[in-house]
């Protein structure tokens, strides 16, 4: 641990100044081009040559971490590596949180998004499944994620949080506009001229469909949060409004890239169908590694508490530091053919639903939403198609999640179904 603040003359070069393979541009924070959609090979590259990396911006260094051995000391150091970048924190919103504040407002979240709770909804999951999947398949495809993927998780999430399901396109749209502000003010992400109008909005929502689950004694989260409001005061009107907003959004950004993923590998390795439609309880393992190897959370962001040295790199008190999960989802030394879905892999000790204090309350519901997409897959569709180049878009910007934006497929029906 380093105790004294390194000089510019001791710092190391920055992304641009190194020497990138060629076909291999300098690792950027925003990614405007597109050419960071997936960035396996950069984070490959850094894992072997530059562990810890630091790219220059506008608003100061930010530091990278590449290694899984790095990555997990630091998510286990959360006084070192600081989740509340800002101060004063203008969301409750508990990846952007330190103790006390997360552990209060997690405890009142947890108290409610058990396994339990989750598995209650598995039926309602299955049915809306089932029905989308059908219906792409009528069609001979269709694109996964706004057909597919997002309808499945909103309704999930909007029946969890007992949002009335006639405002789900409402709703839909200001939850969105909410992801782009919260991208702006906590990832250094571009943002739009209406993200803050349209959060407000959306807060206003919030806050009345809070007031009338309470008036309906509703059990569910969303009910749960408004008694810890205003019977209990362990939160404030803000805090229960904006952790709303937060479950909301967290209930199908990442869920809805994941499940692309999975279509995407049912194409490279067609075999895995026909293995989950013999053995349907292997979609827990197909689960598994797809949240290892194409999850769509990539980094973790922090800033240092201290100066704190890793590989000895001093990265300075202050800083703003990422932690790249998917890169050490994929480090060669936790998997060997880290680059390799192996569905018969022991992926335990990967990150793709965060690790320690910080690790997903939402991850019970993203594992059922996934697992009963695989078993649908196995069951009912006999192969999955796309063209690369024409009918895939990776995500640009400075998003908190990484893959597809859209993702458009053929599917051909078992026999007989």
């Amino acid at each position: 641990m380093s105790t004294t603040t390194p000089t510019a003359a001791q710092l190391p070069p920055y992304s641009h100044e190194l020497d990138w393979p060629e076909g291999l541009e300098p690792y950027r924070i925003i990614d405007h081009t597109g050419t960071q959609g997936e960035p396996y090979a950069h984070y490959a590259w850094m894992r072997k040559n530059a562990p810890v990396l630091r790219v220059q911006h506008t608003d100061g260094d930010v530091w990278m971490v590449a290694r899984h051995e790095d990555v997990r000391w630091a998510l286990r150091k959360p006084k070192i590596f600081r989740s509340q970048i800002n101060d004063p924190q203008e969301l409750a919103f508990l990846t952007l949180m330190d103790a006390p504040d997360h552990t209060r407002l997690r405890k009142v979240v947890a108290a409610a998004f058990t396994p339990k709770t989750i598995g209650l909804v598995e039926q309602r999951v299955r049915e809306v499944a089932s029905a989308k999947l059908d219906a792409m398949i009528a069609a001979g495809g269709g694109e996964v994620l706004e057909g597919y993927a997002r309808p499945l998780t909103m309704a999930t999430i909007s029946s969890i949080l007992d949002v009335p399901i006639d405002d789900l396109e409402h709703v839909s749209f200001l939850s969105e506009k909410m992801f782009v502000f919260f991208a702006r003010l906590a990832r250094s992400a571009p943002g739009t001229p209406d993200d803050e109008r349209y959060t407000r909005e959306f807060f206003a929502y919030l806050h009345q469909n809070l007031l009338r689950l309470y008036e309906a004694k509703s059990e569910s989260v969303g009910g749960s949060i408004a008694r810890s409001w205003l019977d209990d005061g362990l939160i404030s009107e803000k805090e229960a409004i904006e952790l709303c907003g937060f479950v909301f959004v967290s209930g199908f950004e990442t869920t809805m890239r994941l499940m692309g993923g999975g279509f995407r590998e049912l194409t490279y390795n067609p075999s895995l169908l026909g293995r989950l439609r013999d053995n349907p309880a292997d979609a827990e393992r197909f689960v598994e590694e797809l949240v290892r190897m194409r999850g769509p959370v990539h980094r973790a962001v922090r800033r240092t508490a201290e100066d704190v040295g890793i590989r000895g790199v001093t990265i300075p008190a202050g800083s703003i530091v990422r932690l790249l999960i998917a890169s050490a989802n994929r480090d060669e030394n936790v998997w060997p053919r880290a680059d390799e879905f192996d569905i018969d892999r022991e992926a335990d000790g990967h990150f793709g639903f965060g690790h320690g204090i910080h690790s997903c309350l939402g991850a019970p519901l993203a594992r059922l939403e996934t697992r009963v997409t695989a078993e649908l897959l196995g069951e009912k569709v006999a192969s999955v198609s796309f063209d690369h180049d024409r009918d895939l878009v990776f995500l640009k910007g400075n998003s908190m999640t990484t893959g597809p934006e859209s993702l458009r497929v053929d599917l051909v029906p078992v026999s007989g179904k």
